[in-house]
């Protein structure tokens, strides 16, 4: 008996099989290099992200929470503080906001400490301000204004109440920075002055600001350093260190109270001595001393009503870009889940046909050997080390090429929505084991099942040929008027399909699943690029939006009206409320009460998604934006607690939920403000529409219009879509990853299994060849099923990518973002045709190799 152990003999006959069978071999090797590349890179992409993050909140030592006051901030609360100092470490800032009347943009100049305890900016260009004539940006400043660079000048031009806040205006510009505190690109918080919404920031040197009463207090907790971002533990310590912070700080709202009294009261001894003295001169009743009498009575009760600060207290988790970008790491992970089992299952499938056709062509072979007296270790382990070098191999290939390809694709696409740094790949090694699992079972899991029968046969079953597959009548050959008018290949054809069903199943399956690829990425730059088209095309019809100080003026709506640009406005208040509840990161949507509110359809129209059906807003409720409504899981007839600055917070009634991609909005009658806020609105806001303009004209009118008094903002609606959907053409390429790497799979799906249609009847096909059919007739004899099985996987694939493409948009979309959920058909068609492509493809490389085919030697084969 020859023992398991192989010999030298034996193991050149198992490397002389993998490089007579080098095209299987290199196919199961991609189709896991494939897979593995699939699983591990995209597995890694969320941690590599959030310890991307994890780091940079580190290093720049970002706040774990703030302190803010509705009077300010004192040096009393930073003494509180500074008695806590080994528990925490703490930053005083100031700042003010003001709105550039040059370029319609409000800012927030900063003040750059002289030591950055907390908060440290990262230097993109440049270098930090060293004087006080210097200054650094913001560098979404320079995405805004492209003209700004290293060395140009910076005005702060605003109105006079607000410049009066500065000691000088005109700065050198010496630097790009990013704060952590903003890791979005776009977002930067909600200011009271016009429009609502920060668009930059600016540092300064300390003595650029006037005011020395502290804006904020920033804070970091030493007992939350090493502690992982986003996780239980750290979500419970920074519940204890707020409730402690708020403990520490709580007697100080009493103490500014009445500090700010006894201010007040002080102010008040000029006029109590005036009165004294004169009281001592005059009779009681004299007119010049009740009137003295009266302003201080008035002064006194103002003093009276200085009420106690609200002091607020927000941390990390009020952040929207530090809480959204933990959101895209979780679907990051979604997506890691779903596509690798899609690689997985066709691999799978595809390995199991491979190796059972392995197994059939060495039956011959695996007889002799029996026959000889080798065990079925020894037998069966060609098949393992062949199957195992091709899964050690695409395991090997798949992870270099995964891990450090795939998490720094997917962090560039996300790259245009954040100003993090970029990221350092990471091997995990416990996906990469599993990975190597999942290759080996693909491989020899399969193998094993197909041996399980042949190698506990005896020798002389396995020398003899396999009876062949026996033919059964088809269903279809029960109808009679068809079946007659079918010619003879055609039948021949149908018969080919329905006897061997595994291979139907297999290539059906595998073309689906690519199919399925392919019309997800098409799918989703539909989706992307739809938001566009319905949002700034069917949605908004308005081309600007001017931003006042208050109710529209005589001269204002003049100066809005004047010249050939201008065709229509509608004139409504628009104010920035905060949406929050628990599991959901607050969210900011624009509150808009037009008026009168019929007239809003002209400029924004309101309908159903899916029926086109318009929304009218009523005096009982308010509408709201569909992506707001999914955030918080409500509907048309529920409840949504909104707050408005510097006001309680308030329950609204929802009266429908109207389509909408970009942004947040809430949109109500004055009647139903009046009840809810118990004020009437101000008309802030007009939406204007113009006729035909080119961009200088738009750009000219709004630096006419910011020239008049009161006028704050004019956001110009042409700019405003090129900002906001920059960031979605960075998509594309998840797009393109996507249908090539599905092609990749289609393509080795469909030559694995032709190549093993094609070898399984090697003998039918010389057989035909030798009764004289052309090339052209062999080639599509086989062609024929394969076109069948290619259009059936194509119908399957259209069912399985649209599911596959709901599921990537329920887990790609951004909070502030809704994608458009339907498909073109035009997509499809694409997707199908470069299927039919594929499979063509296909064809003609297996036409080549049937052109070379020895008939003789086919014919001869025992198989």
């Amino acid at each position: 008996m020859v023992g398991a152990a192989m010999t030298a003999a034996y193991f050149k006959t198992i490397m002389r099989e993998i490089w007579s069978s080098k095209a299987r071999f290199a196919s199961i090797l991609l189709i896991i290099f494939l897979g593995v590349a699939f699983y591990t890179g995209i597995r890694a992409t969320c941690p590599d992200m959030s310890q991307e993050a994890n780091d940079y909140y580190a290093k720049q030592k970002l706040a774990t929470n703030s302190v803010q006051s509705t009077m300010g901030l004192t040096k009393a609360d930073t003494r509180v503080l500074n008695q806590h100092r080994s528990q925490l470490t703490y930053q005083a800032t100031r700042y003010a906001d003001v709105n550039q009347l040059n370029n319609s943009q409000v800012v927030r100049v900063m003040v750059l400490p002289t030591t950055q305890r907390l908060n440290r900016l990262r230097i993109v260009k440049g270098r930090l301000p060293r004087h006080a004539n210097e200054i650094v940006l913001d560098a979404q400043a320079q995405r805004l204004q492209p003209n700004l660079k290293v060395g140009s000048t910076y005005r702060i031009s605003s109105t006079a109440k607000r410049n009066a806040q500065f000691t000088r205006r005109t700065f050198k510009v010496v630097g790009f920075v990013n704060s952590p505190t903003y890791v979005e690109n776009t977002n930067r918080g909600v200011t009271n002055i016009g429009k609502g919404t920060l668009d930059y920031l600016v540092y300064v040197r300390p003595q650029v600001i006037k005011s020395s009463v502290i804006t904020r207090i920033d804070v970091q907790f030493k007992n939350l350093r090493g502690v992982t971002p986003y996780t239980a533990k750290y979500r419970r310590l920074n519940r204890e260190n707020t409730a402690q912070l708020k403990r520490w700080l709580k007697p100080q709202a009493r103490k500014r109270q009445q500090a700010l009294q006894a201010q007040a009261q002080a102010k008040l001894k000029p006029l109590q001595q005036a009165i004294q003295q004169l009281a001592s001169q005059v009779p009681a009743g004299t007119a010049q001393l009740v009137k003295l009498q009266s302003q201080l009575k008035r002064a006194q009760a103002q003093v009276a009503a200085i009420t106690m600060p609200t002091y607020l207290y927000t941390d990390r988790t009020d952040n929207p870009g530090y809480t959204e970008y933990h959101k895209n790491t979780q679907r990051v992970v979604a997506l890691s889940t779903v596509f690798p089992l899609f690689f997985i299952a066709i691999a799978a499938l595809i390995c199991l046909t491979t190796m059972t056709r392995m197994v059939e062509e060495l039956r011959l072979q695996m007889g002799t050997l029996k026959a000889l007296g080798y065990t079925n270790t020894a037998v069966g382990s060609e098949f393992m080390i062949y199957g195992g070098l091709a899964a050690l191999i695409g395991t090997a290939l798949g992870v270099l090429f995964g891990v450090n390809f795939f998490p720094r694709f997917i962090a560039q696409a996300y790259g245009s929505m954040y100003n993090l740094p970029a990221i350092n790949v990471q091997y995990i090694w416990m996906d990469i084991g599993i990975a190597l699992a999942i290759a080996l079972l693909c491989t020899l899991g399969t193998a094993l099942v197909v041996l399980r029968v042949d190698l506990n046969s005896l020798p002389a079953q396995l020398l003899q040929p396999r009876a062949p597959k026996a033919g059964k009548t088809l269903l279809l050959e029960r109808w009679q008027w068809l079946w007659h008018r079918l010619s003879f290949n055609h039948k021949i054809t149908l018969r080919n399909l329905f006897r061997y069903k595994q291979r139907l199943l297999m290539t059906v399956l595998g073309i689906a699943g690519c199919m399925a690829m392919m019309i997800t990425g098409f799918g989703l730059k539909d989706s992307i690029g739809d938001i566009s088209v319905k949002q700034f095309n069917e949605l908004w019809h308005y081309d600007a939006v001017v931003t006042r100080s208050g109710n529209e003026t005589d001269q204002q709506r003049q100066a809005l009206g004047r010249g050939q640009l201008y065709q229509a406005s509608l004139k409504l208040q628009a104010k920035q409320v905060t949406v929050k509840q628990s599991g959901v990161a607050e969210q900011t949507a624009t509150l808009g009460i037009p008026a009168p509110h019929q007239s809003l359809s002209k400029f924004v129209v309101l309908r159903h998604r899916q029926s086109h059906q318009a929304i009218h807003i009523g005096n009982r409720g308010a509408v709201i934006d569909e992506k707001l409504a999914k955030l918080y899981g409500v509907q048309a007839g529920d409840d949504l607690t909104i707050k408005l600055a510097g006001q309680t917070t308030k329950r609204i009634h929802i009266s429908a939920v109207a389509e909408n991609y970009v942004n947040h909005f809430i949109y109500m009658s004055p009647t139903y403000y009046r009840r809810v806020f118990k004020q009437a609105p101000v008309y802030n806001t007009n939406y204007v529409r113009f006729k035909q303009a080119t961009k200088k004209q738009e750009n000219a009118y709004a630096d006419r219009l910011l020239k008049q008094a009161g006028v704050q903002n004019v956001t110009l609606m042409s700019t405003e879509k090129a900002t906001n959907f920059k960031m979605l053409d960075s998509m594309n390429l998840v797009v393109l990853i996507f249908v090539i790497s599905a092609g990749a799979l289609a393509l080795v799906v469909l030559y694995n299994l032709t190549n093993i249609n094609v070898s399984e009847r090697i003998r039918e096909l010389s057989t035909i060849k030798v009764l004289g059919f052309y090339d052209g007739e062999v080639t599509m004899y086989i062609f024929r099923e394969n076109l069948i099985l290619t259009v059936l996987g194509i119908i399957a694939g259209c069912f399985l990518g649209n599911w596959l493409h709901a599921y990537i948009l329920q887990t790609a979309e951004t909070n502030a973002l809704m994608f458009s959920p339907t498909i073109h058909p035009l997509s499809y068609v694409y997707a199908a045709l470069l299927t039919l492509a594929f499979s063509l493809l296909v064809m003609g490389m297996m036409h080549r190799k049937l052109k070379r085919v020895n008939m003789l030697d086919a014919l001869k084969s025992v198989d």
